[in-house]
């Protein structure tokens, strides 16, 4: 008993220790997302009495926030701010853990008052329910005025310009059946034509959602009515509702994989520009980027600058911007610049955004990257080498394409023996790779064997017997499915200046 008792106390004390720091606790987690704007306001909302009559909470937060921003000094812990608290009284753990989750009860308060900031018109909304409830009649036709106002004078009517206008419509219809029955016919009619307008946004961007990632990434999705839906909007130009146009190109698209549906997507992206949400301009974009990249698989080169139109249209638009950005997104936008021979884009790009490449961990193997793939371009083999040598990527697509270049490099520079370690390397990766899908793994084991077969040649020279090595290999390169990381059009092109 003794022994439980004693075995008890460490714990207590192990988990006393381990949590005396308040860095990582959920309050200070809230308080590091604030600005300092919201700091203030913050203060105010800890300090009403409305919200809070506790005058500890009071305190504590002046002493918390003192540390903002960074909360990172070794004296934040919470005997410290217990001591500064309290003075002389003994520390009492449970006291101040206490107080610490009133005040941060307050934060989440406040959170969900700043979320219901950013509604706009849907508070002004919720009022009108709350103003037919208590029979208020000339402040709700006051407001209701107001509220239709605001939407005649909306350019853009997207998804939430609709899911907030037949909340509108069907509040109206709960209020005016009271004083005109009529009337409430009519406005049924309304609310029903709105909804109609509203769910098919809805309905065909999760379509063309689901379309994008069953092409592109082989995801297989259970599309309820799509047929049915597709059938009804066959005819439907949808010059009232661009968003609805949007999507349903996008649909044609997907389904067509037909450059002239892709031109056609990049025509109404251009015409409704003014007329379209941040959302369905950066879906568009996603969506010209994948069959940029579709076509670019298939061979096709031209596509390169289409590729980085929309990197630069999205950095243009503000849709990427500094403070965060996907590390793969960031190469993609770099890689997608030196492809077009945009260097001093992809520089500034470089310097801009590099301190907000997420996760934290990929910063510096995604910059090595970006470094070697320049060099690479640059044909600065040396320093490509020296940049991917130092790159050790956990995400495998991103393992590939280091592999892939490096093999390139290797055969390049003539460094033979290099070329077939590198090869052999990269084989023994894709059989270990269990991620890879087998469609992928066929068409870099297709690109391994056929630079093997030229490195071969390469060491050996070329005449007589190897001349008719050659033809074959350039055959069936040539004759090769897909062109991963542009693999196939670099295969053709050493083939056919082939220098031993």
């Amino acid at each position: 008993m003794l022994n439980m008792s004693i075995n008890l106390a460490i714990l207590i004390f192990k988990f006393r220790s381990e949590n005396s720091f308040m860095v990582n606790t959920k309050l200070i987690t809230v308080l590091k997302t604030l600005s300092k704007s919201e700091i203030i306001r913050f203060r105010e909302l800890v300090n009403s009495p409305y919200f809070n009559k506790n005058q500890n909470v009071m305190k504590l937060l002046e002493e918390v926030i003192f540390y903002y921003p960074d909360f990172d000094s070794e004296e934040f812990n919470e005997e410290h701010i217990f001591r500064k608290m309290f003075g002389k009284e003994k520390y009492n753990y449970f006291k101040i853990k206490n107080i610490i989750s009133d005040l941060y009860q307050l934060s989440v308060i406040f959170l969900r008052m700043i979320s219901l900031e950013k509604r706009g018109v849907k508070n002004d909304i919720d009022l009108l329910n709350e103003l037919h409830e208590r029979k208020l009649d000339n402040i709700y036709q006051q407001k209701e005025k107001q509220i239709s106002r605001h939407f005649s004078s909306q350019k853009v009517k997207d998804e939430f310009y609709y899911e907030s206008h037949y909340q509108l419509a069907r509040a109206n219809t709960s209020h005016f059946k009271f004083i005109k029955s009529g009337y409430s016919f009519d406005l049924m009619q309304k609310e029903f034509d709105i909804y109609v307008q509203y769910t098919l946004i809805v309905l065909l961007r999760n379509y063309a959602k689901m379309l994008t990632n069953k092409n592109h990434g082989n995801i297989q999705f259970d599309m309820k009515m799509f047929l049915q839906v597709l059938d009804y909007v066959s005819d439907m130009d949808f010059e009232d509702n661009p968003s609805c146009r949007i999507y349903k190109q996008i649909i044609t698209l997907e389904m067509s994989r037909d450059e002239k549906d892709y031109r056609e997507l990049l025509r109404l992206k251009d015409k409704y520009s003014d007329k379209l949400s941040v959302e369905d301009i950066y879906y568009i974009l996603l969506v010209a980027n994948s069959f940029a990249a579709y076509r670019l698989k298939a061979g096709d080169e031209s596509y390169y600058k289409d590729r980085f139109n929309t990197v630069r249209e999205m950095n243009d638009r503000k849709i990427q911007i500094p403070e965060y950005i996907l590390y793969v997104n960031f190469i993609n936008s770099y890689t997608a610049a030196c492809m077009v021979n945009e260097y001093d884009w992809a520089e500034d790009f470089l310097v801009r955004f590099q301190n907000g490449i997420s996760p934290e961990d990929e910063k510096i193997n995604t910059i090595n990257y970006c470094r070697a793939f320049r060099a690479y371009r640059l044909k600065e083999y040396d320093k490509a080498l020296e940049y991917f040598s130092k790159i050790n990527f956990k995400l495998f697509l991103m393992k590939v394409m280091v592999k892939s270049y490096t093999v390139r490099i290797y055969y390049e520079r003539n460094m033979h023996e290099q070329t077939f370690s590198a090869i052999d390397a990269f084989r023994h990766y894709l059989k270990s790779e269990k991620l890879i899908s087998e469609e992928q793994k066929t068409a870099h084991y297709d690109f391994l064997r056929f630079v093997s077969g030229l490195t071969k040649l390469k060491s050996e020279g070329v005449k007589g017997k190897n001349k008719k090595e050659l033809n074959l290999l350039k055959k069936q390169i040539r004759e090769m499915i897909s062109n991963p990381l542009g693999t196939k059009n670099w295969l053709i092109a050493k083939s056919e200046n082939f220098n031993a």
